[in-house]
């Protein structure tokens, strides 16, 4: 099943959460256990962005890194991290629905998406 609200036609931060929050509770009463692994690596995303960006801040302000260098830094170390992660956070989802049962070997879920029974 793939949670969207209805009233977002764009994917935003708020509908974001809300898809993992409504994915983890429906997680929660099948397996009478919260995802912990899936939780952490949506959390840890955020912190991951922060650190990011304060890393190339720095760099902009201790190295006089121009504008133009610093947005380029940003792409080149920052995005990448990102969407790393974001098939970190595939990994972990579909190891917690595996590690339950709820999901087969041979499945793959997004972390947007809950098995059907």
């Amino acid at each position: 099943m793939d949670y969207r609200d209805p009233s977002y036609s764009v994917r935003t931060l708020t509908a974001d959460v809300r898809t993992h929050l409504a994915n983890w509770r429906l997680y929660k009463k099948a397996a009478k256990i919260w995802p912990i692994i899936s939780i952490t690596t949506y959390v840890a995303r955020f912190f991951l962005i922060i650190f990011g960006i304060l890393v190339v801040i720095w760099c902009e302000v201790h190295k006089g890194l121009t504008k133009g260098e610093g947005f380029l830094a940003l792409l080149v170390l920052v995005l990448p991290a990102i969407f790393a992660w974001m098939i970190v956070e595939q990994f972990a989802w579909n190891h917690d629905l595996r590690q339950k049962g709820i999901s087969s070997d041979h499945d793959v879920w997004k972390v947007s998406q809950f098995p059907q029974e």
